[in-house]
Formats: structure tokens, C-alpha cells, sequence
């Protein structure tokens, strides 16, 4: 378990006026498997451009690593390095060019090392949702069946889709949603990192709101706990303490699978500190 962080971009230089973020990221390989093939992270990158301008990004993103022998935790690692390298390379990038960028060459690594060795990698893939947070916005690249769910004033909101048969035949209408909780292939990929050569990922962009409280997870931890569970549990005032909760739930409940949840809050909103008005400046505009 990693501890709770507090993330401040206003350390990094006097006139920056930074987004504060509470987060708390925990995995648990489970209680049936043995290896974790999980994978997360949490980044933040400050860039200086100027005595009075700077900005920065922060990084969320969970990885859920899925093959028939030893490639899972390989798969969901792999994926998070590219999205991590990209993430310190293009931090001048709008975010969903970044993050655009960071699913193409995750994919193709993923896709690449799969082929290469058939045997030791066989059906190598993972899911893959990535989130930056830049000043006031939020930005997710999403495929999968991670979620990211968002607690505003009190309502909860799944905004991310599952890529799964099951969700896609109960978009076509195929099937009822009790029908798609209890279908065979409601945990089956329509959708991955490394599964073809191609990938298109869901972007979605949201502003922010102070207080705004996300949840970040991997399925072992939804499908084993209800959206109103999900939603009391994410009000409480400590987020460590919610992300300590969730996870407790569904060790309790059995949890079969490797499960991972970063919940991370939105206290302050960032914004450009303006420059000090100088009538040499001024008159030199002119």
C-alpha cells in the first residue's frame, strides 16, 4: 500500500499558483492470485517557462495486464512506462495529443513484444485509463475495463465505458443490464492494449470543480461493489481512508482477482498567478 500524498505545484516556483490534489493509490494482488498484474501510477511535472509563468500537469493512470501465461504484469507495466515517458517528454502538448500519443506507442510495444515470442506471450494485452489533470481540467485516455468515476456535489457519475462484449451487446441493446451483470462474457475485452495493431482509445474532457473527488480502478475492485457503496464511500473526508475502505470491501467480498484504486480529490483550483503591474511594461506594449 503507498501512503497518502499531498501534491503542490505551488512549491516549485513563487508565481505559481498551483491545483492542489489528495490522492491515495492502493493494489492488492487478491485473494486467489498470486501474482499482481496490476500496474498504476501517479505523476506530477511543473515546467518553468518564465520568473512570472509556469505550468503543470498531474498524472493518474491504472494498467490491468491480461494473458494466458506470464505476460499480464509485463503488458500493464510496459503500458504505463510509455504513457509515463510521454507524459515527461510532451508536457507542452495539449493533453489529449499526449495522451493520443501515449496509447499509440503503448500499444504498439505491447502489440510487438506479444508477436515476437507467441509462446511465453501468448494473448498479451491490458486495459489502460489514463488521467492528467491540467490547472482546471481533466483530460482521461480510456480502453478497458479500469473505471473512473466522479463524485460531484454529492452524485456519483461512471464516465469512462467498459470495453467488454457484455457492455457493447447491452449498447446495441441486446441484452438487459441484469442480463449483462450475469453474462459469460462480461469480463471479456472488446477492446485492449497489445490485442491488435491499431488502437482507439476514448478520450473524454471535463472541467474541474473544487471538491471534485475521483475514483481510479481496476475491475477486481468495481465488480465486486455497488455504485452506491462506491458513491457513500467516496464522501468521507479523508481520502486515504476511502481508498483503505473500498479495498477492505472487496477483500471481504472474496476478491478473486487483482485489484487496484487511486482516489484523488480536487481541493484548490490552479490558476495563473498574473504578472505585477509595472508602468514600464506597460508603456513599452504601447
Amino acid at each position: 500500500m503507498k501512503d497518502n500524498s499531498i501534491i503542490k505545484s505551488t512549491d516549485k516556483t513563487p508565481n505559481l499558483v498551483g491545483v492542489i490534489v489528495r490522492w491515495r493509490a492502493i493494489t492488492h494482488h487478491g485473494l486467489i492470485q498470486s501474482q499482481n498484474e496490476d500496474a498504476h501510477c501517479v505523476a506530477h511535472s511543473v515546467k518553468i517557462k518564465t520568473d512570472i509563468e509556469s505550468s503543470s500537469r498531474y498524472l493518474f493512470a491504472v494498467a490491468d495486464g491480461v494473458s494466458e501465461h506470464r505476460g499480464g504484469a509485463i503488458a500493464s507495466k510496459m503500458a504505463l512506462k510509455s504513457v509515463k515517458d510521454e507524459f515527461h517528454r510532451c508536457h507542452e502538448w495539449a493533453a489529449d495529443r499526449l495522451l493520443r500519443r501515449a496509447f499509440y506507442h503503448a500499444n504498439e510495444k505491447v502489440f510487438s513484444i506479444a508477436q515476437s515470442d507467441a509462446e511465453s506471450f501468448n494473448k498479451m494485452q491490458t486495459t489502460l485509463t489514463v488521467v492528467t489533470v491540467d490547472q482546471d481540467s481533466l483530460t482521461v485516455g480510456h480502453v478497458g475495463d479500469c473505471r473512473l468515476y466522479r463524485l460531484r456535489d454529492g452524485h456519483i457519475e461512471l464516465l469512462t465505458r467498459d470495453h467488454t462484449l457484455a457492455n457493447d451487446m447491452l449498447q446495441s441493446h441486446l441484452i438487459s443490464t441484469e442480463q449483462a451483470s450475469r453474462y459469460p462474457g462480461r469480463h471479456q475485452l472488446s477492446r485492449s492494449v497489445g490485442g491488435k495493431p491499431l488502437i482507439k482509445a476514448d478520450i473524454i474532457r471535463e472541467k474541474l470543480l473544487p471538491n471534485d473527488t475521483y475514483l481510479l480502478c481496476s475491475d477486481g475492485l468495481w465488480s465486486d461493489l455497488t455504485q452506491e457503496e462506491i458513491q457513500i464511500t467516496m464522501q468521507e473526508n479523508n481520502v486515504s481512508s476511502a481508498c483503505e475502505k473500498l479495498v477492505r470491501f472487496a477483500l471481504g467480498r472474496g476478491a478473486p482477482g487483482n485489484l487496484t484504486a487511486i482516489i484523488f480529490r480536487i481541493e484548490t483550483i490552479a490558476r495563473q498567478a498574473a504578472p505585477k503591474f509595472s508602468w514600464r511594461t506597460f508603456l513599452q506594449k504601447r
